[in-house]
């Protein structure tokens, strides 16, 4: 006796029945010898009968189903493939869970066996059309999706942006009070000088939550700087060649004159950020790695390396100080020395792209 449990399903319509003959009893007939032949044990026979093949609805296909899930049923018998389903979609996705199943599939009218090589071969046809078919769904997904931005219809695939929301089976997103408050405070700090770490801190000293209901980081700061959506604007694309921004259906929150007024701020923090050639370069000498911190005044930025060590008497060297100190070269001897003394001895330089000594001190 094998060791396939087999499974023998039987599907006929009444209008079939009479037209073709494929009649319940001929069904079971013709399938038992043919279990028999193979010397397959037969687990069970699932019939449905007097039902449409045309969608997977149907209650004996179901349990057949979830015997082949639970391992009761390792292999499959059908005396046509129509008989198991019409839908070219449902018999791939049905091969594809018998295969993660480790169940076999056989038809005994096209001789379809998945454990000859001409079974396999077929699998792998009905894989190519599922893939096809996959690719396909995709293709029509993005169109549909950038079909709806372009008509002004925020995607909000995951979740609204903070300050708005949209219920479930609304296109346009409306705007949330309470939050919206908060979006416009975020422009306003910043513009006012407040840094992005500090305006994180401040809505959390606050017990103000993200949307997720999570703590506020820089990085929640920035999207929310810097997203359109504020203006009245819907985007498509995000981080892809596709990108691309559109007017919205939506109230818009923020000024559109304050949007761009922070954006431009924002490049030149960027632009500046690479003037700070001495991040995560330095290491203070009671060990600990020194951070960048950027003081903006009267639109100039002024950049400093800080030691968080709060058990360390040493607290921050400027930019400017260490890169004067760094390129002196040719000045006088007690002029490095002062510089010495006063500030970078208790400086460690870990590495440099720049042409100045590893480990100076």
């Amino acid at each position: 006796m094998s060791d396939f449990k087999t499974g023998i399903y039987i599907r006929v319509s009444t209008e079939e029945q009479a037209k073709h003959g494929y009649s319940v009893r001929a069904q079971r007939e013709k399938l038992m010898s043919y279990a028999k032949i193979k010397e397959w044990e037969i687990y069970d026979i699932y019939i449905d009968e007097g039902i449409s093949g045309k969608n997977l609805n149907r209650s004996e296909v179901q349990r057949l189903i979830a015997d082949v899930k639970s391992s009761q049923v390792n292999n499959v018998l059908v005396y046509k493939i129509d008989r198991l389903t019409r839908s070219t979609k449902d018999l791939i996705d049905l091969i594809e869970l018998f295969q993660a199943c480790n169940c076999a599939f056989n038809s005994l009218t096209e001789a379809i066996d998945t454990a000859s090589p001409a079974g396999r071969m077929f699998v792998k046809i009905i894989g190519l059309f599922a893939e096809f078919e996959r690719e396909t769904i995709v293709e029509r997904i993005k169109v549909g999706l950038e079909r709806k931005v372009r008509e002004g219809y925020s995607l909000c695939s995951s979740t609204p942006s903070y300050g708005y929301s949209r219920s479930k089976g609304e296109k346009v997103q409306t705007v949330e009070r309470s939050e919206s408050k908060i979006v416009k405070d975020i422009f306003a700090m910043y513009l006012n000088g407040t840094s992005i770490t500090d305006i994180a801190k401040k809505l959390n000293g606050q017990k103000v939550h993200t949307k997720k209901n999570r703590q506020w980081t820089t990085k929640n700061i920035i999207n929310i700087l810097t997203n359109p959506n504020y203006i009245g604007k819907v985007r498509y694309g995000i981080n892809t060649n596709h990108y691309f921004e559109t007017v919205g259906r939506h109230t818009q929150i923020i000024d559109e004159k304050q949007y761009y007024e922070v954006r431009e701020k924002l490049q030149n923090r960027l632009r500046t950020k690479s003037d700070a050639y001495y991040s995560n370069k330095l290491e203070c000498l009671c060990h600990q790695r020194m951070a960048t911190k950027r003081t903006y005044f009267h639109g100039k930025c002024y950049i400093n390396y800080i030691c968080h060590n709060h058990n360390c008497d040493f607290k921050s060297v400027s930019h400017r100080y260490l890169d004067k100190y760094l390129n002196i070269a040719n000045e006088t001897s007690s002029f490095k020395e002062h510089f010495v003394q006063e500030k970078i001895k208790k400086i460690k330089i870990i590495s440099l792209d720049k042409q100045l000594e590893i480990n100076h001190y």
